[in-house]
């Protein structure tokens, strides 16, 4: 079992090997497989099929109403996160930036929108640093920004696995020219990663009236940054010009994966419940037949 533990936990088994696959039917197989045999062993096969069919769609279905609605010490959304072929958060809340230019900032009008800081969005623009720590939608609200700069950033400036920024050619071009233009006197050499970005300002946050979504915005600049003949690296010089991003935040919706789990348990439980009385109704109608049956009576040869 310890061994099995290792690895589950160390990954040492990957996703699409085939003992992967065969976890989870040989699992349903031993765990139920050894209540249906015990069913069938005292009803038959069918009345055992029907009887575990309705305690087990039975159950899952009242797991499923505390996944989707919740509960007392339950939240709602808990339990199955993703179907079969979605990542895990698919239906997970994101931010999802975009340019002030790009098809996507169609939706939302964002001239319209009174973008503020975050402690204005929150409500509470004269705390201090202090008394902000203690007030639970500026934290909630604050990490929300965070998350919603990281998402914009990544898509104003992307980058490779090795940290080098990943630039079509045309915008490439201009930031080289740019970078040479400003490049310093004394400088020997390019750090690296040579291009990357700065924030212009705090990310500010505001609601789109047509979609009553959270809508992020934040200016970005992006730099170059080349060393000395010692590799220590000058001050960060900006190329190109400052660009404001935006991102709306989906909610997601955690609660779909539960509510299909609910509703495929519920018609296997009426189904499995219809089949079980079915069976109750064919054996009550044989033992009225044999009761029913009169009795033959032995007559003598000689009557």
């Amino acid at each position: 079992m310890m061994e099995l533990l290792f690895l589950a936990v160390e990954e040492a088994i990957p996703a699409d090997h085939p003992a992967a696959y065969l976890a989870v039917p040989l699992g349903l197989l031993f765990m139920s497989g050894s209540v249906y045999v015990l069913l069938w062993s005292n009803y038959g096969a069918k009345k055992a099929g029907a009887i575990y069919g309705t305690a087990f769609f039975g159950f899952a279905f009242l797991i499923g109403v505390f996944w989707w609605f919740g509960g007392p010490g339950i939240p709602a959304g808990t339990g199955i996160s993703h179907l079969p072929g979605q990542t895990g958060d698919h239906y997970s809340d994101q931010w999802y930036g975009f340019e002030a230019t790009s098809p996507r900032a169609d939706f939302f009008d964002i001239d319209g929108i009174e973008f503020q800081s975050v402690e204005a969005f929150a409500g509470v623009p004269d705390l201090d640093e202090e008394e902000l720590q203690d007030e639970p939608l500026f934290g909630s609200l604050a990490g929300q920004a965070g998350t919603a700069q990281s998402a914009m950033q990544e898509q104003f400036l992307p980058v490779d696995d090795n940290n080098v920024a990943v630039l079509g050619t045309t915008r490439r071009a201009a930031y080289e020219e740019d970078a040479v233009a400003q490049e310093p006197a004394d400088a020997f050499g390019r750090a690296q990663p040579f291009f990357g970005v700065q924030t212009v300002g705090d990310t500010l946050l505001g609601e789109d009236a047509s979609t009553g979504l959270l809508i992020a915005a934040q200016t970005f600049q992006a730099t170059a940054t080349f060393t000395d003949e010692d590799g220590i690296p000058f001050d960060p010089v900006p190329v190109g010009d400052e660009v404001t991003w935006y991102a709306f935040y989906d909610p997601g919706a955690e609660w779909i994966p539960s509510m299909i789990w609910s509703l495929i348990s519920l018609v296997g439980f009426a189904l499995s419940l219809f089949w079980l009385d079915r069976l109750e109704m064919r054996d009550k109608r044989r033992e009225t037949v044999e009761v029913e049956e009169p009795e033959r009576l032995k007559v003598p040869i000689a009557q």
